[in-house]
């Protein structure tokens, strides 16, 4: 009867196995949940950068052209946004362009890999607020910043100007 007794009064200390299984479950699908979270929030991140960099880029061409800071030209007729592709890595350059003289070597900047800009931008902003030449002179064009998961929309319009833009 004393050994009942002493059994019953035990205390029981610690988790069960089966406890500790599911505490370590439960925490394993809140930690992907999060991790996944995270890892969308850093690509759309991404994008929302290369946006903010082409703008700021777009905007210092207008201001450089504008101010008629000659970036090395006897003669400056505007200044020259591209983007071209280097294997994963989309750059883009910023560079005076010249009517009489040769140009300064231009400014580039590479975006995160594997962020894509549609279409390829080749555009001159025009000195003495003309506006920017947009592809087929047209009036204005949709310029698209995406990656794998997150793609973000904007436009550009002929006199230099351009919208907030969306996500798609």
């Amino acid at each position: 009867m004393l050994i009942n007794k002493k059994l019953t009064n035990k205390k029981k200390q610690g988790f069960t196995l089966i406890e500790l299984l599911v505490a370590v479950a439960i925490s394993l699908i809140l930690m992907s949940s999060i991790i996944g979270t995270f890892l969308n929030y850093l690509d759309k991140r991404k994008v929302s950068n290369s946006v903010d960099e082409l703008k700021t880029f777009f905007q210092r061409a207008q201001a450089e052209a504008s101010s008629g800071d000659l970036g090395g030209c006897d003669q400056l007729s505007g200044y020259r946004v591209m983007t071209y592709q280097v294997g994963e890595i989309t750059e883009l350059s910023l560079q005076a362009t010249c009517s009489i003289g040769t140009a300064d070597a231009a400014e580039t900047y590479e975006f995160a890999r594997r962020v894509n800009i549609s279409p390829t931008i080749d555009y001159n902003f025009n000195v003495l607020h003309a506006g920017v030449d947009l592809t087929g002179g047209a009036a204005s064009e949709a310029i698209n910043v995406s990656n794998e998961t997150n793609s973000f929309t904007f436009t550009i319009y002929r006199e230099g100007r351009f919208s907030e833009g969306d996500w798609q």
